[in-house]
Order: structure tokens, then sequence, then C-alpha cells
């Protein structure tokens, strides 16, 4: 058994029916275990940015997605009003309705939060757009994100909210370029690509009030449960963690880090780049130890992480559920009660 001090994170989606089946699975099954829950990305969600594609430029896009701009083409003269509504704003507003209702009844006690996810600009950009076109496209997504943003922080009170980006692009960006991945889908379009991650993340970081709490999902991706590429360990995140901290964290603070432990690292090895990460003290870094149907291996991993991490720390699957199936739920609910008890 380990430390009370620990709690859970549920990074965004689950795999349930609804949000409200959602809320009062998580709530009941870990009360008093999680300081926020997400609505579970149901429905059009489910598949992390899969949503968005339809949101931009037919012009604009990959051809693996429908993109048919001519070779020599190099620009599209694109306006924000040619992009659709992102969604994220009416999706979160729809889902505090419920949460609210069930907090105000009892079923979801009173000092939890309501935790929203979205992606970065960086991120849907990267992950649809045509390379020549991304320049272009990014500033106006990130227009409609920071609309999104602030209708949500606008709609919900700020004590009940916690908002998280997820960022697996960046981390695919960054392995890129270091050459462990060759796969040219995960090449930035832009040089220096720390420099510019880290450019990006400050004009997100703007974009949260100071009050809400704000978190980062590190992730390495879980395609039919498979990594982009697999991580040696944990180098480039805590690289990527002290460059955040150093450029971005002075502009709002940053509640949790989450990063992901892959289901076969279990030594220490993998956990060793840790030692070096002094962040602040009130951010949290939540370790992706917990794999369904292993409850030894997610304590193995989790003592192994804390051998090397002596900062604040709670449990988390590697990446979110969304494609996880459903009779696992209960299984990695069980795990996260074992290892926050």
């Amino acid at each position: 058994m380990v430390s009370s001090s620990i709690d859970a994170l549920f990074l965004g989606s689950i795999p349930l029916s609804s949000n409200e089946e959602v809320f009062a699975t998580i709530s009941t099954a870990l009360n008093g275990r999680v300081k926020q829950i997400p609505d579970g990305e149901t429905g059009p969600r489910a598949n992390f940015i899969g949503c968005q594609y339809p949101v931009l430029p037919n012009a604009s896009l990959q051809a693996r997605w429908g993109g048919q701009a001519p070779a020599d083409q190099t620009t599209l003269d694109a306006k924000s009003s040619d992009l659709n509504p992102i969604g994220y704003d009416d999706w979160a507003i729809s889902s505090f309705a419920v949460f609210e209702d069930l907090q105000k009844s009892g079923k979801i006690p009173s000092d939890v939060r309501f935790q929203v996810s979205v992606p970065s600009a960086f991120g849907v950009v990267q992950g649809f757009v045509d390379s020549r076109f991304c320049a272009e496209i990014e500033p106006l997504y990130e227009e409609k994100l920071a609309a999104a943003l602030a209708r949500i922080q606008s709609s919900i009170p700020k004590d009940k909210l916690s908002l998280q980006f997820d960022l697996p692009f960046e981390i695919g960006a960054l392995e890129y370029e270091s050459g462990n991945i060759t796969d040219p889908h995960w090449k930035a379009w832009f040089p220096k690509v720390q420099q510019g991650l880290i450019e990006r993340l400050a004009r997100l970081f703007k974009l949260v009030d100071e009050d809400v709490p704000l978190g980062l999902h590190l992730c390495y991706g879980d395609i039919g449960h498979v990594h982009f590429v697999d991580p040696k360990d944990t180098g480039i995140l805590v690289q990527f963690i002290k460059a955040i901290h150093e450029g971005v964290e002075p502009i709002h603070d940053i509640s949790y880090i989450h990063i992901p432990v892959p289901k076969d690292k279990t030594e220490a090895a993998y956990f060793e780049p840790l030692k070096s990460l002094e962040i602040n003290p009130n951010t949290k870094l939540y370790l992706g130890v917990i794999h369904p149907n292993d409850e030894e291996g997610s304590k193995s991993r989790l003592e192994a992480a804390r051998s090397a991490y002596h900062g604040p720390c709670g449990v988390s699957t590697e990446c979110g559920l969304g494609r996880t199936p459903k009779e696992d739920l209960e299984s990695i609910i069980s795990i996260a009660k074992s290892l926050t008890t």
C-alpha cells in the first residue's frame, strides 16, 4: 500500500455510454481519490482529435484525409470563417450541466472539479493539415480554440473547472527531431522544434484564467494500443518538462503533468532521468503506471518511478481510455483504488 497522498487522474476519454455514466461511475468507485473528473469524451470525441478534421478547410487537408490541393500550390488565402466551430465549448458546457446536477445532489463530492481536456492547435494542425499549409492554418485554428476556451471559462464557475492540454503531437515532434522516429508525419513544419513548441504553449497558457487549474497530458499515443514510438526512458519527457517550467510556467501555474509508463517498463532505467527533474512543488506528476489486469505490474512500475522521483505524485493510466475495451475499465478502477488507498 502506498501513501494516501497519492490520488488518481483520468485523462479524458472513458469507454462508457454517456457523460452521466462516466461521472457516476468514477465518482462512486473512487470517492475521495480523484480531484477532477472528465466527461469521458463519449460520442464523436472518443477517437481523440478525429472529430476535428471536419473543422478544417478541405483544401488544407493531407491527402490521407481527402485533401486534393495541386502539388504546386503553396497558399490557400484562408481566413477564420473558412473553419467550422471546433465544438469543445459546446461539449463542455453541456457536460457541465450534468456534472453540476450530480454534484448538487451529492453524487459527486463538492470539492471535485469538472475536467475539460482539449488538444493544442499545433496537434490538430500537425495531425490533419498538409505541411504546405500548416503555418497558414495554425493561427486560424488557434483563434477558434481561444474563443472556445474563453466561452468555457465564462460559462463554468472557475472553482468548479480544470483545464488539461493533450500533447501527443508535441512529443512526436520532439522524438522525430531526436531521430527516434523516421515517419515524416511527425516532423514539425518549423525549425528549432522545442523552442517553437514552448512558444506555442506560452500562447495557450495565456488563454487560461489565473484561477483555473491547468494540467498537461504528455502522450506517446495509443492507436491499437501501440505507441508511435516506444520510448527507451523518460529522457525526452524530462527535457520537455524542464523547458516548459522554465519558459512557460511563469505565465500560469501548472497544477499537474502526466507522463506515460509503458507496460514493460518496470526497471529503474526507464525512470532514471526523473532523478534530475526539479519542478514547482505545487505541480503534481501523474505517473501513467496503471495497465488493466496487471495490478502487480502497476505496483512495480509505481515503486520504480517513486525510487527516482520523490516529489508530489499521483497515478493514472498510460493514455486516455477511448480505445480501451469497456470490460477493462473495472480492472483499471480496481487498480487505481489499490494504489491510492
